[in-house]
């Protein structure tokens, strides 16, 4: 689709109809990146004050939090965030219903985000949260040279259900996109890539660390020109970029390859500006820096967020899980605080024996159907034994049946094209790694050499927004 007709008459429109202010917000957003640190750190605290006093008044969680910290929901202002506990993934869980705020039906959308916990966590977002995302996304792409509309190849997850592939066929449309799966990882799979992207001519691409640099890899020993395709950025996410990966990526689409780092919670944290440095995305997000130094990284500090904006379903002190290392500032001239660093929670791919590689996304978007259709699955762990065999560890709910595993195994087996034998235990709880934490995946180590298993994603699972 053209990119004019595409942003003016489709992508416009649509956010109007939505209630989503998109475009309004970006011109206020491309003009308060270059306030000082002192105007944007104003505009945060306003919205913290805002954000906070609505939490202490509508939600039953954060109203009996604040009552034991003795807070004036009335008068509650950025300086009392911090009498609230930080909250974590596992209370989000179990607090989900307590901290919603009631909202009218059409006004909010649903997102689920999945990660370490190894089940999907389904929140509500209201409109201006999801514009005000939007916004920040587009202001930063506008860094790369993209403008809303550009038509864009996503290397991403599909969906599996009938009805979740026609929405997601409906997103696409809406925001002139090509989508390539992430669970197809065949060498059909990749020259099939090619031919569609030598059809559309994308002027950017977006996805996957480890798919794009497995695509620019096959592109280079196939000797397919992908860099005569005239794409103008790459920019990847959900994992950790490697410097080495950023180099593959660049040499094979002859473009400039930017980091995006965010999470499904609150959307888009940090971008990386054309100077290298991370920005946070401050008007959406207020951030606490706690230290945290490990060996490799004395300057490390845990990441706690605030969303600003999304009123139904408040996200105080929230602790994601992830590490970042600040910078002093950064020559590009933008008053947004500025990162040299992120990194964080294991994430792995399984590949199987012939090679064909299925992400952590693959396994998650099973795990969101199975409990869609009344599978009592409070955790779950992916286990390859073998090349050919995977192990389904299950902490199972109230009413679970042996069938309900049996049903996930023989779904797995199938998806994955029976490459895999799968047998499912259950177990009352799943061992953490070292570091404390849960991982959804363990798997074999590579076999021929291709991208190291465990590379850390931001976990940026955008099942709510295709």
């Amino acid at each position: 689709m053209n990119a004019w007709l595409a942003r003016n008459l489709v992508y416009r429109p649509a956010t109007w109809l939505r209630g989503e202010r998109v475009f309004g917000l970006l011109r206020r957003y491309e003009a308060s990146q270059w306030w000082s640190e002192a105007e944007l750190r104003r505009l945060q605290e306003d919205a913290l004050g805002r954000i906070l006093r609505h939490a202490l008044r509508h939600s039953r969680h954060y109203a009996a939090l604040g009552r034991e910290a003795g807070l004036d929901a009335e008068r509650a202002d950025a300086g009392d965030l911090t009498r609230l506990p930080l909250l974590t993934k596992p209370d989000l869980v179990e607090h989900a219903a307590a901290i919603d705020v009631a909202r009218w039906p059409g006004t909010y959308s649903w997102k689920t985000t999945g990660g370490s916990l190894g089940v999907p966590v389904r929140l509500k977002k209201d409109r201006s949260a999801t514009a005000a995302e939007q916004a920040a996304s587009w202001r930063s792409y506008g860094w790369y040279g993209v403008r809303p509309g550009d038509r864009q190849a996503r290397f991403w997850g599909t969906a599996l259900g009938a009805r979740a592939r026609l929405r997601f066929r409906a997103i696409d449309w809406v925001l002139n996109r090509d989508r390539f799966s992430a669970f197809a990882f065949s060498r059909e799979d990749l020259r099939g890539y090619y031919r569609r992207l030598v059809e559309s001519r994308p002027a950017w691409a977006y996805g996957y660390v480890s798919m794009l640099v497995q695509f620019a890899d096959f592109c280079r020993e196939e000797k397919l020109p992908l860099e005569a395709l005239g794409v103008g950025a790459v920019v990847t996410t959900s994992e950790v970029l490697a410097p080495g990966d950023r180099e593959r990526i660049c040499a094979a689409f002859g473009a400039p390859v930017y980091n995006e780092y965010g999470c499904g919670e609150v959307g888009a944290i940090l971008y990386e500006c054309e100077r290298g440095t991370l920005h946070l995305m401050a008007e959406n997000l207020w951030v606490e820096l706690i230290p945290d130094p490990t060996e490799s990284r004395p300057d490390a500090h845990r990441l706690v967020l605030t969303d600003l904006h999304n009123r139904a379903t408040p996200l105080l002190r929230y602790d994601v899980g992830d590490r970042v290392v600040p910078a002093a500032g950064c020559a590009c001239g933008r008053g947004l605080p500025a990162f040299r660093e992120v990194f964080g929670r294991a994430y792995d791919f399984v590949e199987a024996a012939d090679g064909r590689r299925f992400h952590g996304e693959f396994f998650l978007y099973h795990l969101e159907e199975a409990r869609d259709a009344g599978m009592p699955i409070l955790q779950a762990q992916f286990v390859q034994e073998r090349p050919d065999r995977l192990r389904v560890r299950i902490v199972p709910g109230p009413g679970y049946r042996e069938e309900d595993g049996a049903t996930l195994a023989r779904r797995l087996a199938r998806e994955s094209g029976e490459r895999f034998e799968v047998a499912t235990e259950t177990v009352g709880g799943l061992e953490r790694e070292a570091s404390g934490k849960l991982r959804l995946i363990r798997a074999l180590p590579a076999p021929r050499g291709g991208p190291s298993v465990g590379r850390t994603p931001q976990d940026r699972a955008e099942r709510g927004a295709g």
